[in-house]
């Protein structure tokens, strides 16, 4: 034999969220990839590293304008690499003291 089964109805209610946190804020890292005269570089391909430990924070290729964007840390350091495949070929670095801001 067994216990029958039974179906009971449970009502839905609605709550009010718990957390009243204050939303994350983004920071971000941006800027343009230039050619040595200063003129704007397109799809470049750009790599943000730590400055702490030199590793790879991000990968992204810059927009047909030169201009990237990446979310980071405004308590971390980094610097950016960017290298653009031609003849010849073009690479620049930032400065090693980059925050997202």
């Amino acid at each position: 034999m067994g216990v029958p089964l039974t179906t009971v109805a449970v009502p839905v209610r609605s709550f009010a969220p718990i957390c009243k946190c204050a939303p994350a804020q983004v920071f971000t890292i941006a800027g343009v990839t230039r050619n040595s005269a200063g003129a704007a570089l397109g799809t470049c391909d750009v790599h943000l590293f730590r400055t702490d430990n030199d590793s790879e924070a991000a990968q992204l290729t810059s927009d047909a304008n030169g201009v990237y964007s990446v979310a980071s840390s405004s308590q971390i350091t980094h610097y950016a690499v960017a290298y653009k495949a031609g003849s010849p070929d073009v690479a620049g670095t930032t400065v090693n003291t980059l925050v997202g801001n």
